[in-house]
């Protein structure tokens, strides 16, 4: 995982070290000086001096100080329960046997899977968790379900491109695809609408429509009275029969 904008600044710290270094090389070559490493050490005002020169260079840039990392800009918590559901998944999806509502049925299943065990870790307080960036310390309840949200989000992220890979997939498994190249042509009409079909935006967006009105109807039975596990599958699948065209969009992935 990465942060963006971490170590920006110091580019042009190492850029003229670099410099330094090589030019006091090629002096010693030109002297016939026995070949050996040239040392280049910065003082720790020279340091400061190059880190103001690189913020008038990057006055807008989304640097990060080390000391100020957080939960909140590292996304470690979101990435830490994406990865869980991504491995949860990769258990029931295999080798390509399944299809969207599968693969649909398998985020929302991981995604309470993942909502029970956080609820359950926080009974007796928060959560303690130690990151490779912000270090050890204790997650309470809202921290760890706001960063499985934006692991939701991400697993959504992953249908979407599940989905038009599908349909690109459909759209020429033919091996005559000489239609593209020639979809303007009056011959070929007919043949690129059905095509150009299959590439349809609105599907990909019933799709993460039909996931979040899933996860909203999951999140009020969790806190329910009646509620009982493996409930998001069941509401996923209500929603699922009562969409007629997106089953209809489905049955034409296939």
């Amino acid at each position: 995982m990465s942060v963006n904008g971490i170590g920006s600044n110091y580019r042009y710290m190492e850029a003229v070290a670099n410099h330094v270094q090589v030019k006091a090389s090629k002096t010693n070559a030109g002297r016939k000086v026995a070949e050996q490493p040239v040392n280049l050490s910065i003082s720790d005002e020279g340091r400061n001096m190059l880190r103001e020169m690189a913020n008038k260079f990057e006055p807008d840039s989304d640097y990060v100080n080390a000391r100020e990392l957080t939960i909140q800009n590292t996304n470690e918590v979101a990435w830490e329960h994406y990865t869980a559901m991504r491995g949860i998944s990769s258990q029931t999806l295999k080798d390509g046997n399944y299809n969207v509502e599968d693969v649909m049925k398998s985020i929302m299943d991981t995604y309470e899977t993942r909502y029970n065990e956080i609820v359950n870790e926080h009974k007796n307080g928060g959560r303690e968790v130690s990151y490779e960036l912000t270090g050890k310390r204790s997650l309470t309840l809202d921290e760890d379900l706001a960063g499985l949200d934006e692991a939701f989000k991400m697993r959504l992220a992953n249908l979407e491109g599940y989905i038009a890979c599908q349909q690109t997939n459909r759209a020429f498994e033919n091996s005559d695809s000489s239609w593209y190249f020639n979809r303007n042509s009056s011959q070929n009409e007919g043949k690129t609408q059905d095509r150009i079909q299959l590439f349809d935006t609105e599907y990909r967006d019933l799709a993460l429509s039909i996931m979040e009105q899933t996860r909203e109807k999951f999140l009020a039975a969790f806190k329910s009275f009646g509620y009982k596990k493996g409930a998001a599958i069941g509401i996923l699948a209500d929603e699922l029969k009562e969409n007629v065209k997106f089953a209809a969009k489905t049955n034409n992935l296939l």
